[in-house]
């Protein structure tokens, strides 16, 4: 959903930053929040928006919610997910660490001791960009598969910056390439995992052209990208699916969940279709449970997001 006044709304949230995060870092983003929540209140029209957007969810999911409260509440995280790892930037592993509430770990770190390299399977629910931040505070050898994020922390940047074949400069795509660009893509994704490394990469990328299916999604239907179903089956690497919502404590609640294997002949047997709605039906029910943290998905439409 796109707020007037964007770039100054950016703008203002990087300066506050530079003071805030040296709050108690739950109060800080209690504050942010707030802003959020602050222009929730005083603007008729965007107080409209969520509301439309909340009820019509509920109704689709068949939802027992509270629409004033969640709507309130999504408002003050949206501006949560738009600061994406910013208020953790120059904070201490200490510090940074009082934040994150982790579960799930040795689903993740058995994956990882199978051998093959492990996809990181990510979304744009709740706080996403935070479990690669606290994947690199914590050592993991990690690559993400993705567009290059902006407004981002210094400390994530930094790492985008590598030398040699497996460096992630090389990694990061274009909605703009072509077949070629893909195809050469997903084969240094193969050998980031081929080294036994983490591949981090979203399930939910609205795409449309090669290498997409449709899907259900919150009464929509929907055209994601494959990718990641392609690279699981050619490299038999484990799949683990990670959360990450931003909770009552203001903290980052990452979950990651059991691994799986996509089968290494899914393409021939036509099962991409399978994987793409599985991973959307789980993710609904993340939404479900977790309205709040659902960032952008209440204001899809089934024409917007889709790439020639």
């Amino acid at each position: 959903m796109q707020r007037r006044g964007q770039n100054i709304r950016k703008g203002f949230l990087k300066g506050i930053l530079l003071f805030i995060r040296w709050l108690p870092l739950t109060t800080a983003s209690g504050l942010l929040s707030g802003f959020g929540q602050l222009e929730y209140r005083l603007h008729k029209h965007l107080r409209k928006a969520f509301q439309e957007a909340v009820g019509e969810a509920r109704e689709t999911l068949d939802c027992d919610w509270d629409v004033l409260k969640i709507s309130q509440e999504l408002a003050g995280n949206h501006i949560l997910w738009r600061t994406r790892d910013m208020l953790l930037d120059g904070v201490s592993d200490r510090r940074a660490e009082g934040m994150f509430r982790i579960s799930g770990r040795e689903h993740l770190d058995a994956a990882i001791a199978q051998g093959k390299g492990c996809i990181v399977l990510t979304s744009h629910f709740g706080a996403h960009m935070l479990p690669a931040h606290w994947l690199y505070r914590q050592d993991y050898p990690l690559r993400l598969y993705m567009e290059r994020p902006h407004s981002v922390s210094r400390f994530m940047s930094r790492r985008f910056v590598s030398e040699g074949p497996l460096s992630q400069d090389k990694l990061f795509i274009s909605r703009k390439g072509g077949s070629k660009d893909a195809a050469s893509s997903i084969l240094r994704a193969s050998r980031v995992l081929r080294a036994g490394m983490l591949l981090f990469l979203a399930g939910d990328v609205r795409w449309s052209g090669q290498l997409t299916e449709q899907a259900q999604f919150l009464g929509r239907t929907l055209r994601f990208s494959t990718t990641w179903i392609v690279l699981a089956s050619l490299s038999e690497a484990p799949v683990v699916i990670v959360y990450c919502r931003i909770g009552p404590d203001r903290r980052y609640h990452i979950d990651f969940h059991p691994s799986f294997h996509v089968p290494n002949d899914a393409q021939q047997q036509g099962q991409t279709g399978y994987w793409v709605q599985h991973f959307m039906h789980v993710l609904e029910q993340q939404i479900r449970l977790h309205p709040t943290n659902s960032n952008d998905y209440l204001f899809w439409s089934e024409n917007e997001g889709q790439v020639a």
